[in-house]
């Protein structure tokens, strides 16, 4: 049996219902201004579908086809909802005969639906299979359902609504070189001459464009902020120099940075940091599109694009490499359905050329060039495309992880709370359980996030989210009595640190780790499972708690992913599968 690198996504039971009803624009105030918090939020946790309905009316171009989404019951819904098709913006109406029933007119390719299905069904007569997840979980290997295509013509000829369960979504998809348009620590890239330097031996281009000095440099964005590129990372470092409090939490100071890589991190004669030298090496390349938001319910986006970096201590010429890691993250300026597919497709052609040639290094800084630029994203602080910096750091007990954003109104990096983590203190409490169980229908969909404050009514709320995170030995996991099985295991596989431990049994606290001049970064058994980063399988293991088998294999997930991504179109599969998808609110 062939086995298909794409992603299998269900939408849950599909209902029949009848033919949709084309409703006229809400047009008061407090309607638009609940369309536009739904557009908002719906980008990020979009509502649940029941069914998809689609029609045809005819014409061969324009609103040419009728839409109708079944939406699940018990979902705050306002009445008119934006809807992205390619390019253009329509407004799905409610039925006030049916609350759950939306629909629009929009342009859509039935002869491009029509050939989807066709090749779908040649895939599953030769028993393809696609490998099957429920957010990073592995289900299996499935097989490749479709609509009948000969069915399909009659109703598009007749007019008659085509009900499109999920499972013929999305569009069966090319095949995704991992080492090469996911994550990329190939020598010949990461200590690339030309891009990069190296302290330790002093080769490369110190200015070049994956440095941790070009990166830092462009972020700092000094006409901009009038700040030194020294100093936006000296003050950066110096906050691992002193105490303080995240949300009401304290955040040790861990003395061994300063010491370890602040002290031993050469000046220039000015006594500033000297950036050309820095004591950064590069490890990997990570595209992270994966982690993009919805495109049909907002304007989308390119997830991430991430810079992993290793720090080094210094010792007169000799270099010592570092349990401590820093990852850049950025958030591509790129919206919309067909952008971001072009994207997507940018990355999966550097699968053709040979990793570390002349031409794969051109192409991959093609892609990251306006990405990391200054000026990259003019909206944001310091016009600096950044999403966050996150730090793991074992150079004292216990290990540590810490999450910096450049916030409105200070140019300077600021350590803020880490992303869907509670402090170490709830685990194993009453707050945390309720928590869990109150939200496990968005933990399941993946559509929570974790709020600073927290309560069991009717006790007030108190400071629930954590400033940094650590992982104590042994690994801890999170739970609570009384804590639901499966969304324990999805909010604790979502934490900074039981992800980095023993949810992932990740022992080293790391997926990408510290690597010597001209080595190969090794990669946890969570990103590449059994196999390799040019073949990526999967790993089971027990449940933690319960001791359910769980199966991962992240890089598998994110190749089926890019695959599907790259071969679907905005105007017929692709599209009807975003109605249902929901991003990937994860950290890591």
């Amino acid at each position: 049996m062939s086995t298909l690198r794409s992603l299998s996504l269900g939408i849950g039971a599909v209902l029949c219902v009848g033919s949709a009803t084309l409703l006229s624009p809400a047009t008061d105030a407090t309607a638009a201004a609940r369309v536009t918090a739904a557009a908002t939020d719906f980008e990020r946790a979009p509502p649940a579908v029941d069914a998809i309905h689609i029609t045809s009316l005819g014409q061969q171009t324009g609103g040419n086809a009728l839409l109708a989404l079944t939406y699940s019951k018990g979902q705050d819904l306002p009445t008119q909802i934006p809807f992205n098709v390619g390019d253009t913006t329509v407004q799905l109406q409610q039925d006030p005969g049916n609350a759950q029933r939306y629909s629009a007119l929009i342009p859509f390719d039935f002869d491009g639906f029509v050939r989807e299905q066709e090749q779908r069904q040649a895939l599953a007569q030769s028993q393809a299979t696609v490998p099957s997840f429920s957010s990073r979980e592995f289900l299996g290997e499935a097989t490749v359902q479709f609509l009948d295509p000969s069915a399909l013509r009659q109703q598009i000829a007749a007019g008659t609504p085509i009900l499109v369960p999920g499972p013929v979504l999305p569009w069966p998809a090319a095949l995704v070189r991992p080492e090469r348009s996911l994550m990329i620590t190939h020598p010949g890239v990461v200590d690339d001459p030309s891009r990069t330097f190296d302290a330790c031996t002093g080769t490369g281009n110190p200015n070049g464009a994956w440095t941790f000095n070009r990166m830092m440099t462009n972020m700092a964005n000094t006409p901009m902020t009038g700040v030194n590129p020294s100093d936006f990372v000296e003050n950066w470092l110096r906050t691992w120099g002193t105490s303080t409090s995240i949300n009401t939490f304290p955040v040790n100071q861990r003395a061994q940075v300063i010491t370890q890589v602040l002290n031993t991190w050469p000046r220039l004669s000015n006594g500033k940091l000297d950036l050309g030298n820095a004591s950064a090496r590069l490890l990997a390349v990570s595209n992270r599109l994966d982690l993009r938001g919805n495109s049909a319910y907002g304007g989308g986006n390119a997830g991430e694009l991430r810079f992993v970096f290793g720090l080094l201590r210094r010792s007169g010429t000799s270099c010592t490499t570092l349990p401590f890691t820093v990852i850049l993250e950025y958030a591509p300026v790129i919206n919309g359905c067909p952008a971001v597919r072009n994207y997507a497709q940018r990355w999966g052609n550097l699968g053709t050329l040979a990793l570390g040639s002349a031409s794969y290094n051109a192409a991959l800084q093609a892609l990251t060039d306006p990405v990391i630029a200054a000026n990259a994203s003019p909206r944001k602080p310091n016009g600096s495309a950044i999403n966050q910096i996150r730090t793991n750091e074992f150079l004292q007990n216990p290990w540590e992880l810490r999450e910096f954003k450049i916030v409105q109104g200070s140019p300077l990096l600021k350590i803020v709370p880490a992303a869907q983590t509670p402090h170490h203190s709830h685990n194993n409490t009453a707050l945390l359980a309720h928590y869990i169980n109150n939200q496990a229908p968005q933990i399941l969909a993946g559509t929570y996030l974790l709020p600073l404050s927290y309560a069991i009514p009717p006790n007030p709320p108190q400071p629930f989210q954590t400033g940094s995170v650590i992982n104590p030995s042994p690994q801890q996991v999170w739970n609570g009595p009384g804590a639901g099985n499966n969304p324990r295991n999805r909010f604790s596989l979502n934490t900074c640190d039981a992800c980095h431990g023993r949810e992932t049994q990740t022992t080293s606290f790391l997926h990408v780790a510290p690597r010597a001049i001209g080595a190969q970064a090794a990669l946890s058994r969570f990103l590449i499972g059994n196999g390799t980063l040019a073949a990526p399988t999967t790993y089971t293991i027990p449940d933690p708690v319960s001791g359910t088998p769980r199966t991962y294999g992240d890089l598998l997930r994110r190749q089926a992913d890019l695959a599907a991504l790259q071969s679907s179109a905005c105007l017929s599969g692709g599209l009807l599968h975003e109605a249902t998808s929901s991003p990937l609110l994860a950290t890591h």
